[in-house]
């Protein structure tokens, strides 16, 4: 099969990771090419980390915000391609106009990455009518990737959607200890957050919760990692940085980081199903999270990881309490469970799921 990826980008991020992810793996049998329509910088994390194997695609677009020019710059590549399968990974706006002109050609299939409903804001709700006829008509196929995601899937549009779990490649573990640094004392307990600077992923309140930890005597250092997506919220979580909250800004080595901390914290808002938990889970990094989108499907409370009550601050700041009063026996345990769960989102897995999605259709 001839495979196409389309992303507005293939810079930092989980839809980036889980897109990479995929074609490297697909390319081991199939003619896959990723198109990023942005065109990519020198320090885009997962272009750079797009194998060999991979056609690489830029449509060249610099500018932020829609461009109709770029709407035809999809038509053109998809037209003449001669791709069989075409994967789009949100922003249907951009390849509306393909599809309806191409799909007895094409085959498209659309990831949602996310809630349903929460994808559906901007230029995504002005053509929300116009997907939701084209899923129904069988010209887009949709893919969600957790049971929270299928659910709100079905509950909008009113249609069944295939399910497959997001999937990361097992990474490498470090040699080398990433965050000694950060170790005030040899029994500093260290925490680290991965994601984009925005709304959905709640970090004021993480700060806060650390804020207080921190006043109260508790041993412990946070590092945030990840691109400044909302400039506000980013000054917002500036005024508490110091010598135990560090921002590390986007890193290509999460894992790695992971494999070196103790604990990992998603006290997101919304969520789909979060590619910095899975990579969590493969390292043995305990999961503290809150229980939205797919993550309560993956994490067990008390078992592979914890579950606050909710992206509360003071129900996620009881969560993370209770993880400090854990024995190196109960960590042991529940880092070795967390290695365990994640064979079911190999990179392996998910690749091999989607080639028999596609096949199907």
């Amino acid at each position: 099969m001839k495979i196409l990826h389309i992303h507005p980008s293939m810079a930092g991020g989980g839809i980036e990771a889980m897109v990479c992810g995929l074609a490297n793996e697909m390319a081991k049998t199939e003619e896959v090419t990723v198109c990023s329509i942005f065109e990519p910088n020198d320090d885009d994390i997962f272009w750079n980390r797009l194998s060999d194997g991979v056609n690489r695609i830029s449509l060249g677009k610099s500018k932020a915000g829609f461009s109709l020019s770029e709407v035809f710059k999809i038509y053109r590549l998809l037209r003449k391609g001669g791709f069989d399968v075409v994967n789009l990974h949100g922003f249907f706006y951009y390849y509306a106009f393909s599809i309806l002109l191409l799909h007895h050609k094409v085959k498209f299939f659309y990831t949602v990455h996310s809630d349903a409903n929460m994808e559906n804001w901007g230029w995504e709700k002005r053509v929300f009518r116009l997907k939701k006829c084209f899923f129904r008509w069988g010209w887009l196929n949709p893919i969600t990737i957790s049971h929270a995601s299928k659910d709100s899937f079905t509950q909008l549009y009113e249609i069944n959607s295939q399910l497959i779990y997001n999937g990361i490649p097992c990474p490498k573990s470090s040699a080398q200890d990433l965050v000694k640094e950060y170790r005030k004392t040899p029994n500093t307990k260290i925490f680290i957050h991965a994601g984009r600077i925005s709304k959905e992923k709640n970090q004021v309140a993480l700060c806060r919760v650390f804020k207080s930890l921190i006043e109260q005597g508790e041993d412990v250092a946070l590092l945030i990692a990840g691109s400044i997506q909302d400039r506000r919220i980013y000054e917002t979580v500036e005024k508490y940085l110091g010598e135990r909250i560090f921002y590390l800004g986007e890193r290509d080595d999460i894992p790695q980081l992971m494999y070196n901390s103790d604990a990992m914290c998603l006290p997101s808002i919304w969520e789909g199903l979060p590619v910095t938990l899975l990579e969590a889970l493969s390292v043995g990094c305990i999961p503290i999270c809150s229980p939205v989108g797919g993550i309560p499907n993956v994490v067990v409370d008390g078992v592979n990881g914890f579950l606050s009550e909710s992206s509360n601050e003071d129900d996620y700041g009881k969560t993370v309490r209770q993880f400090l009063l854990l024995t190196e026996k109960d960590l042991n345990l529940i880092k070795e469970n967390c290695k365990q769960s994640f064979s079911k989102y190999d990179i392996i897995n998910t690749s091999e799921k989607y080639l028999k999605y596609y096949k199907s259709n």
